[in-house]
């Protein structure tokens, strides 16, 4: 047989070979484990797109642990809190304190809207302030992790629950006396979402208690301050 047909023959057994792998059950298994995964991403992401900040607030408040779990996985940014679920809340909080001219007989428009101004800056200066006092007062190794972009979701979340609160409280003050416990509600959701800075356990409490002592605390401080600085 000659070299040419020789070489014909390899060039025909190459192909054939190379057929094989390329129907062998191996490989398409390893095509289909690819497709699966670039699949379960592209899932992933488009789940993550359609949860608002607002059904992950509810969610949250109904579910605290699931709840802090999804905000981890989804990597919400402090931004979209903000955008999506903080401010809205902020403005309807300003806007029900107009509810007080209908329970009340001697209140003004100008008492309204001084009472409005009071309490969006009471919680939106009350986010910037609980930062700065906890990256003060924290330890260092603490303060390093709550500084995190998970810090600003806790603080956001917990933040806004209260807000939700003080709106429920603005529109249904003949029940402000059971009202006034639902603050009791925010602690409960912030204390299940410590467990997500992955501080040593015997560092979870502290961290709780002096955080929960900031989230409540100094907004109602400041709420106090202008109280003082512009009576209505």
């Amino acid at each position: 047989m000659s070299n040419e047909d020789n070489n014909i023959l390899y060039i025909l057994d190459e192909d054939e070979t190379q057929e094989e792998q390329d129907n062998s059950p191996l490989n398409f298994a390893a095509y289909d484990d690819a497709d699966s995964s670039e699949e379960e991403v592209e899932a992933n992401e488009a789940e993550r797109k359609e949860k608002s900040a607002f059904s992950l607030l509810f969610y949250t408040m109904l579910r605290p642990v699931e709840g802090w779990k999804k905000i981890r996985r989804y990597h919400l940014k402090a931004e979209t809190i903000q955008s999506g679920c903080f401010y809205p809340l902020l403005a309807l909080l300003a806007i029900s304190q107009f509810a007080d001219y209908f329970y009340s007989v001697n209140v003004g428009l100008s008492q309204l809207v001084t009472k409005g101004i009071v309490v969006f800056v009471a919680y939106f200066f009350g986010y910037f302030a609980i930062q700065m006092v906890l990256s003060w007062v924290l330890p260092k190794d603490m303060a390093i992790k709550f500084e995190g972009g998970y810090g600003k979701q806790y603080l956001l979340i917990s933040l806004s629950t209260l807000v939700l609160f003080s709106i429920f409280t603005s529109l249904l003050p003949m029940i402000w006396p059971i009202l006034i416990f639902l603050p009791i509600w925010t602690l409960y959701i912030m204390f299940k979402g410590v467990r997500f800075f992955h501080f040593p356990q015997n560092q979870e409490m502290k961290f709780f208690v002096i955080s929960g002592a900031a989230v409540i605390g100094i907004p109602l401080l400041i709420d106090w301050a202008l109280n003082e600085l512009m009576p209505y």
